[in-house]
């Protein structure tokens, strides 16, 4: 059961690496798909916020590749995702973005809860 989440985490931070990548340097597609104002304010935030997504997911890559456990990378990659999760969330309560965010939103909460049951598997290796 390890093996398949350690698998399905690096799936996550992989697609969160090139997500960030095509976020950073193509902002107005990800706008448009969920439904945002499309300006060059907007465009340099999301493209940021992908640079961070791009860090992210990098980083949690290296970290599942290291010899050691790295149980602080894995705490605050599972932050960032639940962060995520609720910023779009309330975006889409604000009208800023249209529901079909939702699914953005819930793939990041999701990604969370995994990442913190991961570090639960974690916690138990070194104590066992």
């Amino acid at each position: 059961m390890k093996k398949l989440i350690r698998l399905v985490i690096l799936l996550i931070s992989v697609a969160t690496l090139f997500s960030g990548a095509m976020q950073a340097i193509a902002p107005s597609f990800v706008l448009n798909f969920i439904g945002a104002q499309i300006d060059p304010t907007t465009k340099q935030l999301f493209a940021t916020i992908g640079m961070f997504m791009f860090l992210f997911g990098a980083m949690m890559i290296h970290a599942m590749y290291n010899e050691e456990n790295n149980r602080v990378v894995v705490i605050w990659s599972g932050l960032q995702k639940l962060g995520a999760s609720a910023a779009v969330f309330i975006g889409i309560s604000q009208d800023v973005f249209v529901p079909l965010a939702a699914g953005v939103a819930v793939f990041d909460l999701l990604s969370a809860l995994l990442f913190f049951y991961y570090l639960k598997t974690l916690k138990s290796d070194a104590i066992g």
